[in-house]
């Protein structure tokens, strides 16, 4: 959303370049506190991290559809949601390379690190374009719904981790 939010505020919601730049603040800022806040719950939870991703995902999916659906002229509504999906979609990040990490040997966690960091810019790259040829070809509402797609199927692929924890794993 970093890349592409702004931009759709302003081609659908007929936003200012301050207030495309407020979006990007909603994001970033709602998540400093969540990050730490949901660290700590997964810890206090045994390490369900997988757990704490998928209810995490569901006010993202929710957020997504709220700015598909919600009132167009309502520009304070999409920043709000931007907001939620900062707050909610940052510490899933952070949960999953945690995640993994719990789950390498210890001999392997800066390779694991490194493949996960890989991974997550080429993942930037491919959405940032993915969404932008979207928009530009069909239009935001067919972007939008690829984006709910691809939420809806992160949630199923993440709901495979639920039961799992640090100590389900025998790491070595």
């Amino acid at each position: 959303m970093l890349d592409w939010g702004p931009t759709y505020l302003k081609e659908v919601r007929h936003a200012s370049l301050g207030e495309g730049g407020i979006s990007t603040a909603a994001l970033e800022f709602s998540a400093i506190f969540s990050t730490i806040l949901m660290g700590w719950i997964s810890d206090k939870l045994g390490g369900r991290r997988g757990m704490i991703s998928v209810l995490c995902m569901v006010p993202v999916l929710l957020s997504y559809l709220g700015i598909i659906y919600g009132p167009a002229n309502k520009l304070w509504i999409s920043l709000g949601l931007f907001g939620v999906i900062g707050f909610f979609v940052y510490p899933t990040v952070l949960l999953l390379v945690v995640s993994a990490l719990d789950f390498t040997s210890k001999k392997a966690v800066g390779t694991a690190a490194g493949f996960l960091g890989l991974f997550g810019y080429l993942g930037r790259m491919v959405e940032g374009e993915g969404i932008g040829a979207l928009a530009q070809r069909y239009g935001w509402t067919v972007a939008l719904h690829a984006v709910v797609a691809a939420t809806v199927v992160g949630i199923a692929l993440l709901s495979f981790t639920w039961n799992l924890s640090p100590h389900s794993a025998g790491k070595t």
